[in-house]
């Protein structure tokens, strides 16, 4: 299957990705935290029956619950944290051949629709969404209120029960330290940001996500537009602070540590994981700026995702101790950039 980040672009300089998901429930189905293994495969199955009948491309069916690798699903963001761990339900994953949507069947709800993206295209992941929810529609009867909107498991998810997600790649903003000033008033406005890998997690490689918090008494085009205009002033701050970075008076010391980390990840033999995302952004950004013409043409955070615990042990059965996927790591690295 092709995965959504295989073709980022160097353009795509600090938006990463766009992601937009979407909860839905059956409405003759008690949500999935009330259901036992026979219940949930039931609707499991009816809900398969519907995107896979009516969806408009050919869509590939993985049982979560036979051992697939999970793990290298999470890292790409294909599906969250909590579906990867082991559970009494009956679960699917509804995945296209272009690795753009995926469906969670019975994580936190019933459907998990998500569409995700690189670069910015929240349009065009709202009409993905939105084709795969209509149609699962077509076949299942979906829990809605008038007044609340889509029933969730979670009330903070009633409404429109869409959540969309930026990933913005930040390094100038966290070298300067107005990370927790830009939070600070994204979070006035309604939105949140967090790490990587959503609530709770890091902002590995100086990833965050931004994402709306609203979802009742707002539209889904209105969602869409505010958090446009907020992802567009972050962008318009993080490359005026790029540029205030090569113009200061230190920035003989700044070049010389964006170097110096392409050399480490050049000739490293072993590196871990926090060292090596902290390196390939320092990296990204100069590659960005123009500053390291060989990462020109290089696709730098697929080289992240593919260099995480879970990928390089999918490769190498063999690398079971931390030690020993550092030095797979290093191995790809080095590779990647030759």
């Amino acid at each position: 299957m092709a995965k959504w980040y295989d073709d980022i672009k160097n353009t795509d300089d600090v938006v990463v990705s766009t992601r937009v998901r979407l909860a839905r429930n059956l409405s003759n189905y008690a949500f999935p935290s009330r259901m036992d293994k026979e219940t949930s495969q039931k609707a499991a199955e009816l809900i398969k029956d519907a995107i896979t009948s009516n969806y408009c491309e050919k869509l590939g069916v993985i049982n979560v619950n036979s051992g697939c690798d999970t793990g290298s699903l999470v890292e790409e963001h294909v599906i969250s944290p909590d579906f990867s761990t082991e559970s009494p339900l009956f679960r699917l994953l509804v995945t296209d051949e272009k690795g753009n949507l995926s469906v969670m069947i019975n994580e936190e709800d019933h459907i998990r629709i998500q569409a995700i993206y690189s670069g910015l295209r929240l349009e065009q992941a709202f009409e993905k969404a939105n084709q795969a929810d209509d149609a699962i529609a077509k076949g299942c009867k979906i829990a809605f209120d008038e007044e609340k909107g889509f029933l969730t498991s979670c009330p903070t998810n009633l409404g429109t029960g869409m959540r969309v997600s930026v990933m913005l790649h930040l390094p100038a903003l966290s070298a300067y330290g107005y990370i927790k000033n830009t939070v600070a008033m994204l979070n006035k406005i309604g939105l949140t940001v967090r790490g990587i890998y959503g609530e709770g997690s890091d902002a590995q490689g100086n990833l965050y996500q931004l994402s709306n918090e609203v979802t009742l008494g707002i539209s889904e085009q209105d969602t869409l537009e505010k958090l446009k205009g907020a992802i567009n002033l972050v962008v318009e701050r993080e490359r005026e602070m790029r540029k205030k970075m090569l113009e200061a008076a230190n920035s003989e010391q700044l070049l010389d540590t964006l170097w110096r980390s392409y050399g480490t990840l050049r000739y490293a033999r072993k590196i871990d994981t926090a060292e090596s995302a902290k390196l390939i952004s320092n990296v990204r950004l100069a590659s960005s700026c123009g500053i390291i013409p060989a990462c020109k043409d290089k696709n730098l955070i697929k080289l992240l995702f593919e260099i995480m615990p879970s990928h390089i042990v999918s490769r190498f059965p063999e690398a079971v101790t931390a030690s020993v996927r550092d030095k797979y790591r290093a191995d790809i690295i080095r590779q990647f950039l030759e």
